[in-house]
């Protein structure tokens, strides 16, 4: 079994799936696709965010500290330029093994 890659941060400028662990949720920051969707633990709150969203910018996202980023509207909205998230403190940022295809 290989050990997930960890890392102290994120930029925005990595490839592939990450995973940033929280107190009560998980990140899923997927760069290939420019997404970032929250999963909410057993003690937080649902939110907006819990759904994959367009990636924006991410403005703060560094274990030990708290986490900020902003996504865009999904679709067409007179009224929502951007969403954003903050988080409590990141607990550790790991890398998401992407198991390749069967070969058919």
């Amino acid at each position: 079994m290989h050990e997930p890659e960890e890392v102290n941060q994120l930029t925005g400028t990595e490839s592939g799936c990450w995973r940033v662990f929280t107190r009560d949720s998980i990140h899923l920051f997927d760069f290939d696709a420019q997404t970032v969707k929250r999963i909410p633990g057993p003690n937080a709150w649902p939110t907006f965010n819990d759904r994959a969203r367009p990636l924006r910018s991410i403005d703060a996202c560094a274990v030990g500290a708290r986490g900020h980023w902003t996504m865009f509207e999904d679709g067409w909205s007179e009224t929502v330029e951007f969403y954003w998230h903050d988080t409590s403190i990141i607990q550790r940022i790991e890398q998401v093994q992407v198991e390749a295809d069967e070969p058919e």
